[in-house]
């Protein structure tokens, strides 16, 4: 994530041997767009861009293109989750900004599981 055009910073890590904090200042589709191309659109060939910027059809795609042709998996699940919450905020349901810090929440949980799940 320390790539160019990267404007967060990381803590250094705590007592017991946790992760330092990471702290990213960018803003909610820049961390978003970030997701899809860093994993999302690696693992399901989707993004916002694909769907004129539409970040809930986009999560919503990719959420169906991992479960096509197999029954969902923990990363599925939680990228439904995310779609679930941005098309909540996409129709009002729910505040935009308490439901793009659930989105984001879920994005970096779903993250996590992906690359445990490939050994990383």
């Amino acid at each position: 994530m320390a790539g160019s055009g990267w404007i967060g910073r990381r803590t250094e890590a705590g007592a017991g041997g946790r992760c330092g904090t990471v702290l990213d200042y960018r803003d909610y589709t820049a961390i978003v767009q970030s997701h899809a191309d860093s994993w999302i659109r690696p693992l399901t060939a989707e993004g916002p861009e694909d769907h004129e910027g539409d970040i809930a059809l986009a999560l919503r795609t990719a959420y169906e293109r991992l479960t096509e042709c197999r029954e969902p998996n923990e990363v599925a699940a939680v990228i439904e989750h995310a779609a679930r919450i941005a098309e909540a905020v996409a129709t009002g349901a729910l505040p935009a900004a308490e439901g793009q810090i659930q989105v984001l929440a879920a994005l970096s949980v779903a993250e996590t599981l992906d690359a445990c799940a490939r050994g990383a």
